[in-house]
């Protein structure tokens, strides 16, 4: 066993072949590595690369995919190269644009909890740092893992308030052109739909709604349909939501779209006719959807 410390609270162990982090000598994790091919001449997309999760999405991964491309690295390499990044990164007072969202927040959650006066002190700030950021999976990432209930209520209004105003900026910037093309972009929509809902269903924002003051008629039209559908067979219960206040929310959003939009009534008559079928997912059959949408357009 080969063990190199980080410090009192974070060490790195190479056992059995494998790299262990550890954290208050209790095992935390095994390491996994992203392996990126960087080209030799970066293109101007590349050049303003802001951390490494981003760094993943724009470079290549197919080190990564079975059957494209192997490459044999050392697990002892693996081991230093793991060691090498985990003390910049700690040097850099936990700077968690240094590493992956999905190492970098969990690590700090520990070492907050294991009393890392540093990671205490940083967590708060790099968490809201990383919502501005205007990133989607690591956004996805904070919210889905329940980042934001390690804040008090006046760290969550703030946050929250940022994080508004930046999907409302992603959002004009990309749901325009994806709602072109509903088919093609289907999962793109349904990604931003859901970080709307999660946060209006868990934390009674009511984002949704504001939507619609950001396009013109016809663009908005066509995205209370799509939304209909998808409220309609969203399984709620992965949102952890009690069905009372799912049922409340959806209620509301349908006088809404009543009020604004009589002429939508059409196919919500359609929607309510059954001729979707109620135990048929949106999810899992999202081309069904996307077929019976169009066909009331």
């Amino acid at each position: 066993m080969v063990k190199y410390t980080i410090n009192k609270y974070l060490d790195l162990r190479f056992e059995k072949g494998k790299t262990n982090i550890y954290i208050d000598n209790k095992l935390f994790m095994h390491c996994k590595y992203i392996l990126l091919n960087i080209p030799k001449d970066l293109d101007e997309n590349l050049i303003d690369i802001k951390s490494i999760d981003e760094a993943v999405e724009k470079l290549d991964r197919s080190f990564e995919i079975p059957g494209i491309r192997t490459i044999n690295i050392n697990p002892k390499v693996q081991f230093w190269a793991h060691c090498s990044n985990l003390q910049a990164w700690h040097e850099n007072n936990y700077n968690t644009c240094l590493i992956h969202s999905n190492l970098a927040f969990p690590l700090l959650r520990e070492l907050t909890k294991a009393g890392d006066l540093i990671a205490k002190l940083v967590f708060k700030e790099e968490m809201a740092k990383r919502f501005e950021c205007k990133n989607l999976n690591v956004i996805q990432f904070l919210l889905y893992n329940d980042y934001l209930d390690d804040l008090n209520k006046e760290e969550l209004d703030i946050v929250l308030k940022h994080l508004k105003a930046n999907l409302f900026e992603i959002i004009k910037k990309q749901l325009g052109e994806l709602m072109k093309s509903i088919v093609t972009n289907y999962r793109k929509i349904k990604e931003i739909i859901d970080l709307l809902l999660f946060i209006d269903l868990k934390y009674n924002k009511n984002l949704i709604f504001s939507i619609f003051n950001n396009f013109n008629k016809n663009l908005n039209i066509h995205f209370a349909r799509f939304l209909i559908l998808y409220l309609n067979y969203k399984e709620f219960v992965e949102y952890r939501i009690p069905y009372g206040r799912f049922f409340v929310y959806f209620e509301k959003f349908l006088d809404f779209i009543y009020d604004k939009y009589p002429e939508i009534k059409e196919f919500l008559k359609i929607v309510d006719s059954g001729f979707l079928s109620g135990a048929i997912s949106l999810d899992e059959k999202y081309s069904y959807g996307a077929v019976s949408y169009y066909s009331s357009m």
